[in-house]
Parts: structure tokens; C-alpha cells; sequence
């Protein structure tokens, strides 16, 4: 997976904020990359296949890199007639106890399914991913659809830093809104599946 480092870009930012540190920035554009794509919900890749284990309910799940989350769960299909399993909330009674259900847990590492199956399956899951804190950069196919959006997430929040010489409420308010705007507006286009936004890509599950 080809990445585009933070660091790679801070030439493009550190002129907005001369004063600031090149630690700070990438801290910056971590969190701006980890919230955008957690709620925008754009990266979206095809696991490899998983297998159920009969009088086990969990199911181990791993993002393709140690420093990505799973945040959501697009689809999980089961059997040759790839059959959908409906999602419910981790606390949630399922509405019919005869029909397999399914609950994304753990921060998204593991996904639980009720009730006990009784019999072995392969699933074939579409997750969501994001960066997160461990983060070095961003898959260079996704780092093209949200660059721009990045460098506002980033500005909003290093303008917002109370007592820094680059401080300015105004542009913060200004850089934040443009980046909630795309965050919407990227999630609408991913959802409807509609031009560039949804980047689907198969790596290795468990």
C-alpha cells in the first residue's frame, strides 16, 4: 500500500503558520485525516474471505495495517449465495433469534455474531477504514480524493490554538466550515456510490 506521508505535507501548510512546529502540524493533519475519513466514510475496501467457526461467535478482524481502524461495516454476505447479515447494535436483541445477525465490536476488531452459529461459514465483508493516531500518512489513492480537504481540517485546528503566535479564530471558523462542508459532501457521494468518492480495494483479511 503506497502511502503520502504528513510530513510530505507540510510545505503546503507551514507558510499559513510560519511559527509553527513541524510536530504540531502533522499532529494536525492526523486528526483531520482520522476524522474526515471516519465520517465521511470514504475508504472503503473488500476483506479477504473470513471463516465461522462453529460455538464461536466472534469473528477476528483486521485492517489491512496495524495503524488503520475499521469503522464500519458496508456489507457481510455468507454462504455461495452470499446471502446479507443483517447489523445490529452490540446491545441490541436480535428481532428473530432463528436468523443470524451480526455486531461490529471492539473498536472495530471484532465482529460478533447472534446466535451462536451452529454451523461453519464464509463471509465475505466490505468494511470502512481510517487512519488513526499511529498513523504515518494516507493510502495515496484516497490522500488524492481528500488533500485539500486535509490542509483546511489542519488549518482549522492549528488556527483554534489559544496562545499561538498563528492563532486566529476567524480562519479557524472559516477553514472548519470548508472542511465539514467536504466531509458531507464526500460522504453523499460515497453513499450514493457517484463519481470518484468510493475507493474500494481488496487486502488481506484474517
Amino acid at each position: 500500500m503506497a502511502i503520502v506521508t504528513f510530513e510530505s505535507i507540510i510545505p503546503e501548510i507551514l507558510p499559513s503558520v510560519p511559527e509553527c512546529t513541524d510536530l504540531i502540524i502533522v499532529r494536525a493533519l492526523r486528526r483531520a485525516s482520522e476524522e474526515f475519513l471516519s465520517k465521511s466514510l470514504l475508504w472503503r475496501i473488500n476483506l479477504d474471505d473470513h471463516n465461522v467457526i462453529p460455538g464461536l461467535v466472534d469473528v477476528e478482524l483486521e485492517a489491512p495495517k496495524s495503524d488503520l481502524r475499521i469503522v464500519q461495516l458496508k456489507y457481510i454476505k455468507s454462504g455461495t449465495q452470499e446471502a446479507d447479515i443483517p447489523q445490529i447494535a452490540d446491545s441490541q436483541t436480535p428481532p428473530n433469534l432463528s436468523k443470524t445477525c451480526c455486531s461490529l465490536v471492539d473498536f472495530g476488531k471484532t465482529l460478533r455474531l447472534t446466535p451462536v452459529p451452529t454451523a461453519a461459514a464464509t463471509l465475505k465483508i466490505r468494511a470502512v477504514l481510517t487512519t488513526t493516531s499511529k498513523s504515518i500518512g494516507v493510502d495515496s489513492a484516497v490522500e488524492q480524493e481528500i488533500h485539500e480537504h486535509l490542509i483546511d481540517g489542519s488549518l482549522a485546528r492549528l488556527y483554534a490554538m489559544p496562545g499561538m503566535p498563528w492563532a486566529d479564530n476567524s480562519l479557524a471558523a472559516y477553514h472548519g466550515a470548508i472542511f465539514q462542508s467536504a466531509i458531507i459532501e464526500m460522504r453523499g457521494r460515497a453513499e450514493n456510490n457517484n463519481g470518484r468518492a468510493v475507493r474500494t480495494v481488496s487486502y488481506g483479511g484474517v
